[in-house]
């Protein structure tokens, strides 16, 4: 994204996370939009920004009503336009991506690919009247998007058609793409909601709840579970990560009356998720299917979720092709 020396920025819009990448590093934020009267909004949560060093007006649920002529009515009742919310979140990245610096005059920014054409106008437009942006901001599919990073490494057929999969937080989406082309899709994305992050997140923390030994003292129906099972989610989805390259994870979350740290394996989260990932592959198979593709060469696997090694092997031994995936498939 940059020619020679000049520097250059991409942006990415996502119902779980904000992303950006320079030359030197990249970073992540959650869509939590903090606005401040003084001074620009920030985005994230104070665990991952510093600079949300002071209360101000948080706004949350934004991203998938960009678009929404209707606004979000925030807590102090001003109603505020989610692609422009949008815009400022990313401007915030932006900066904190470059720590402050000026901002670099080339800049792309993907949005999710099953978005349609009135959202993509709309945050194209609140893009434009930033000010740091007055040239043309690049915006693409994050489809179009995976299909190049994977191009450029580890490299994909020079023909055929490939499927995009991207295994997100909220949801998991199919592209078609033709391996040779451009940004266009072949077929409009196929979205399906009910395989994604947060949904693996709670079916491990179901299995973890099954296996506890019964504990007078710990009721998880109880009010006083309430932050203790909030406790162990988190520790699910940072088990679901580790056990990306472990066959084991501690999620270090004692809950009360049950001593010592709550294990799960690699074989309990397979269990886990294969109801959903079987359901995945009956879609991809019709997706397929419809649209008469029959020289399918490759499918790329991008998202949070292409780091879990079931999903890899589950869809590499169902459709008989390699399965490509960049070296950092969560952004």
């Amino acid at each position: 994204m940059a020619d020679g020396a000049t520097p250059a920025l991409g942006l990415s819009v996502g119902a779980t996370n904000f992303a950006a990448v320079t030359a030197d590093h990249a970073i992540t934020r959650k869509p939590v939009l903090t606005l401040y009267r003084d001074r620009l909004p920030e985005i994230g949560i104070p665990a991952e920004n510093p600079r949300l060093d002071r209360p101000g007006l948080v706004i949350t649920n934004f991203v998938d009503r960009v678009g929404d002529p209707v606004g979000i009515v925030a807590a102090d009742g001003t109603v505020h336009h989610s692609e422009v919310l949008a815009a400022d979140g990313l401007r915030a990245l932006a900066y904190a991506a470059t720590q402050g610096r000026p901002l670099p005059p080339d800049v792309a920014v993907t949005h999710p690919a099953h978005w349609g054409p009135a959202a993509i106008d709309a945050l194209g437009s609140a893009l434009s009247r930033v000010s740091e942006w007055s040239n043309a901001v690049t915006l693409i599919p994050d489809a179009a998007a995976a299909l190049f990073a994977a191009r450029a490494n580890p490299g994909i057929p020079a023909r055929g058609t490939v499927a995009v999969c991207d295994f997100g937080g909220s949801g998991s989406s199919i592209t078609l793409m033709d391996a040779a082309g451009d940004y266009q899709p072949l077929a409009p994305t196929v979205r399906h909601p009910d395989f994604s992050g947060d949904l693996i997140d709670q079916a491990l923390l179901t299995t973890v709840l099954g296996n506890l030994p019964s504990s007078e003292s710990f009721d998880p129906s109880g009010t006083s579970a309430i932050g203790p099972l909030n406790r162990l989610r988190t520790g699910c989805r940072n088990a679901k990560e580790q056990l990306s390259s472990s066959t084991v994870a501690t999620l270090g979350e004692q809950l009360p009356g049950l001593p010592g740290d709550v294990r799960i394996t690699r074989n309990e989260l397979d269990d886990a998720i294969r109801p959903a990932l079987t359901a995945f592959l009956a879609l991809l198979d019709e997706t397929l299917a419809r649209n008469g593709i029959r020289d399918l060469v490759a499918l790329v696997s991008v998202g949070g979720g292409a780091h879990i090694p079931a999903i890899t092997t589950a869809l590499s031994g169902h459709l008989r092709v390699p399965v490509v995936t960049t070296p950092r498939p969560h952004l």
